[in-house]
């Protein structure tokens, strides 16, 4: 039979074994906190690369590695919002921005959110908890005021998966053309369609380099001036229906007889296609308005629209329907037509407002590091929301329906609130 000094007789390996444990633990989660608080977006190398970005390279791999002064602010700036971005997302965020494009440019756009939510006195949570879903929003931002509202960012494109395909495939023939020894001419370019399968670009080097050897410098340019870019002889190409016009451009001044200049590519020009800006814009707001239930507190989606062109028209039609000119059948013509919108807006559907869960859609033109001083991005109200949007993004330019009109109202602009200097981000 034991005693009770048995029973209460303190086991020492134990005890030693459980304090190496918590010790263990405790250096674990001390050396992930330290390399978080090291983890940087880009990597330390040296770089000596001043040369123009090649086509294809992908957006991250060009920032890294450039020497260029104007990428080096880029870096630094970015590097410093990393550090203000929240310690455990940094790692996700960190592999997506190191990425393809399409996550590259996705991350880059969170990363740029948190830094502007920051900048107007936000604080933030990434990924909240919500009550009827387990789907989490990017952000939830309480102000200074204490008020909640949470945030989704997404991109919009008027580019398929396709097309992107074909644009990388066109890039590396880019890539190889400009690699093409040409000290009397530059290359000009008529472009139809878009390649299937991946053009060789060393084939396309040498049919143009066989065309250049048959070429009198002198004598393209008395052509060129008689008769303009018509006169020049053409020299076409087809892969795969992509068919490529190309023309020879005669180099004058400093460029005249030197070898290695990029770009070897003049001018490039390519067929009518149609943008549908305001449908990508609308889909992409389609894609989160109903994507976490009926929220709580105000919800805005953040937009970063990546078409060749936007204007306002695209983003008022995303939202709020088409416009068109009405009609009326029977009577004498002619007759002045109503303006109205079609029922196939984010906002407004055949059956009238829906998606009232959203409060509001920000939206940017072509965001990327180098052009936010010159983006003016605009905060549009929802007039059936379900909770009204009334915070600290209402400090930028906002448009709001008053009387069936949009009326805006200026803001912040991002270079003031960003202090991004003049040229920002130089050369």
């Amino acid at each position: 039979m034991r005693t009770l000094s048995a029973w209460v007789r303190p086991d020492w390996r134990t005890i030693f074994s459980g304090i190496l444990g918590l010790t263990a633990v405790a250096a674990a989660l001390w050396y992930v906190s330290g390399v978080m608080r090291r983890m940087k977006l880009f990597d330390a190398m040296r770089r000596d690369d001043e040369g123009p970005r090649p086509y294809a390279q992908p957006d991250f791999l060009y920032l890294n590695a450039s020497a260029r002064p104007g990428v080096e602010a880029i870096r630094a700036t970015l590097e410093d919002w990393f550090s203000r971005y929240p310690r455990a997302g940094r790692a996700e965020l960190r592999s997506r921005f190191r990425s393809n494009n399409v996550d590259h440019r996705s991350a880059f756009f969170e990363l740029f959110l948190n830094e502007l939510l920051l900048r107007l006195g936000c604080k933030i949570r990434l990924h909240p908890q919500l009550p009827a879903t387990t789907r989490r929003p990017d952000f939830a931002v309480t102000s200074e005021n204490g008020e909640l509202f949470y945030l989704e960012a997404v991109l919009a494109t008027d580019q398929t998966k396709e097309e992107m395909a074909a644009e990388a495939r066109k890039n590396q023939v880019y890539d190889a053309i400009n690699k093409l020894n040409s000290p009397d001419f530059y290359i000009g370019m008529d472009l139809q369609g878009a390649p299937a399968t991946p053009p060789s670009g060393k084939r396309i080097r040498a049919f143009l380099a066989k065309s250049l050897a048959l070429l009198n410098r002198d004598e393209i340019g008395k052509l060129f001036e008689r008769g303009g870019f018509p006169a020049l002889p053409h020299w076409r190409y087809e892969h795969d229906g992509w068919t490529i016009d190309f023309y020879p451009l005669p180099k004058s001044g400093n460029a005249l007889g030197k070898t290695g200049l990029r770009p070897t590519i003049g001018i490039q020009s390519e067929g009518f296609r149609l943008l549908e800006t305001k449908v990508a814009i609308r889909n992409a707001v389609l894609e989160k308005a109903g994507r976490y239930g009926q929220l709580p507190n105000p919800y805005v989606i953040a937009v970063n629209v990546l078409s060749d062109h936007v204007d306002e028209t695209d983003s008022i039609e995303a939202l709020f329907g088409d416009e068109q000119l009405i009609y009326t059948t029977g009577s004498p013509l002619p007759q002045k037509p109503r303006l109205a919108r079609a029922a196939n807006g984010a906002w407004y559907g055949p059956s009238g407002a829906k998606n009232t869960r959203v409060s509001g859609v920000l939206i940017f033109e072509r965001l990327s590091p180098s052009s936010i001083p010159w983006v003016t991005p605009c905060l549009y109200h929802n007039p059936w929301a379900a909770a009204l949007y009334e915070g600290p993004l209402n400090q930028l330019r906002r448009g709001i329906v008053a009387n069936n009109k949009i009326k805006y109202s200026d803001g912040q602009a991002l270079a003031a609130l960003f202090g991004l200097p003049n040229g920002w981000p130089g050369k």
